[in-house]
């Protein structure tokens, strides 16, 4: 702490204030004028809320400034000295997140400062004034927040909080960079970059493209005015801060090791960009609609029943939950391979070594559906979707969780038999594919081969998805009975 205060905070940095004042000042000015022409009175709030959530001060003022400051502070402050003693990058990032978060406050503490001494003797109050409440040309800011904040005491914390956040990932951003290419430049080129495309994209951008306009992670104001939602700023950041931490904690890793690491989980990082597009196009189909958020949930997983087909949603459930256990199969092709009589050894049955990597691929499903459910909500709240909970929602969550589970596991271990009696684990995931041709109208001759049966398609018709489970739970239990019978044959061998 007391090194940033000595390197960067000093009371030089408090001339700072006097654009915010002059800001602020202006607005308090031609406040009067407005209360004249449309009889309203202001408050305290409406002279704090302004100036702090206005995106041209936002964006052409207070934001580049602290990102300036932050890059000459990262830039002064790097010696290998201290990196050779913290012994890591990720180390030294953490490091400076920290002293630039004191940085971040200081600032903060500058503006919000600057803000109250502009707004002395100005009516008090915790709720909105008659002015938030008017929908006229120049009063978009006070009147949008208003519409979703209950007092503006709510609507000034978030926004302070929302700024501070969407710095916080930036300053991460510029660490990662200078630890990877160690020259100034490349931070500098950032700050302009990052300076053009908000200003200029600010008005550029269309609205489609409103993810990625950096004003709406800025200001509060103008992010839910863009999305329509309060949650969604917030969560968009946090999904970039989580990724940028996740690059910072591999940032010691050499390149070999990092390419064969992407090489390694490249089949997890494609799955699971397919399942997040096709949830982002099936919410987007439906926008318009009216519809609640637990509608576009069943629409996405709608799979295939003897009443209901589309190709799509015949190809979204095949990639979803087949690539689930394609997934499996890597890992079982890798258990088989490592299989040697040193295992036997060391686990001395077929059953303790099945029971010791088996678990894991449980808990694997069961967080594969809460993922599943987590992210389509999540996106459906982006998109605006409606909140309203159906009557039917226990059945929605019991057939996607419970009759979810049991089929991926009947998948899996149908893998995993066949792979054990053929010894060959591609043969397994053949035969799955071909199974699915029983997924299609007309080739289910009543659900014999239990295929696609956790469809969300079935909620929509007259089938009970407790007579689903059972039908699931006695093929699973069947195929428990002779993996047993397998692994526990003494004559068995690899």
């Amino acid at each position: 702490m007391m090194k940033v205060q000595v390197k960067l905070i000093s009371w030089k940095w408090l001339f700072a204030a006097i654009p915010i004042i002059l800001y602020s000042l202006s607005g308090r000015l031609s406040m009067p004028l407005f209360e004249q022409e449309y009889n309203v009175s202001a408050n305290f709030w409406d002279y704090v809320l302004i100036p702090a959530s206005h995106p041209y001060f936002i964006l052409y003022y207070f934001f580049p400034l602290i990102v300036f400051v932050s890059t000459l502070y990262i830039n002064n402050t790097f010696e290998y000295t201290m990196l050779i003693r913290l012994g890591s990058y990720r180390k030294w990032i953490s490091k400076k997140l920290w002293e630039l978060l004191f940085i971040n406050i200081f600032f903060m503490a500058i503006l919000i400062g600057s803000l109250l001494i502009t707004s002395i003797n100005t009516p008090f109050s915790m709720n909105w004034s008659d002015v938030g409440t008017m929908n006229v040309a120049g009063n978009d800011i006070l009147y949008h927040l208003q519409l979703h904040f209950a007092t503006p005491f709510i609507a000034a914390l978030l926004q302070i909080v929302l700024f501070m956040f969407t710095l916080i990932t930036i300053q991460l951003m510029l660490c990662i960079l200078f630890t990877i290419y160690r020259k100034q430049s490349i931070l500098h080129i950032l700050n302009v970059l990052l300076f053009l495309w908000g200003t200029i994209g600010f008005k550029v951008l269309p609205s489609s493209m409103k993810w990625f306009s950096v004003v709406n992670y800025l200001s509060l104001f103008h992010g839910v005015l863009s999305f329509h939602s309060i949650i969604a700023p917030f969560g968009i950041i946090a999904l970039t801060l989580l990724m940028l931490v996740f690059i910072a904690n591999k940032i010691d890793l050499n390149h070999s090791s990092i390419k064969q690491y992407a090489i390694k989980k490249s089949p997890i990082f494609i799955y699971g960009l397919l399942c997040l597009m096709g949830i982002w196009l099936n919410t987007g189909k439906y926008a318009n609609e009216g519809l609640s958020i637990w509608d576009i949930f069943i629409g996405t997983f709608m799979g295939t029943t003897n009443e209901r087909f589309s190709l799509l949603s015949f190809t979204y459930y095949v990639v979803v939950f087949l690539g689930a256990v394609y997934l499996v199969q890597l890992l079982l092709q890798q258990h088989l391979s490592e299989m040697s009589f040193y295992t036997m050894i060391r686990y001395h049955f077929m059953n303790k070594w099945f029971l010791s990597w088996f678990p894991k691929i449980l808990k694997s499903i069961i967080l594969l559906l809460l993922a599943l459910l987590a992210v389509t909500m999540f996106i459906g709240m982006l998109k605006g979707y409606s909140l309203t909970v159906p009557e039917n929602v226990y059945q929605i969550l019991y057939h996607f969780m419970v009759n979810g589970f049991l089929q991926l596991l009947f998948y899996v271990l149908l893998v995993i038999l066949i792979s054990f009696v053929t010894k060959d684990v591609l043969k397994s995931f053949i035969t799955m594919l071909v199974l699915t041709i029983f997924m299609l109208p007309g080739f289910r001759i009543h659900n014999i081969i239990p295929m696609g049966l956790n469809s969300m398609g079935y909620l929509l018709e007259s089938s009970s998805i407790y007579l689903t489970s059972a039908q699931l739970a006695a093929f699973v239990a069947a195929e428990i009975f002779i993996l047993l019978f397998l692994l526990n044959k003494k004559d068995y061998t690899l």
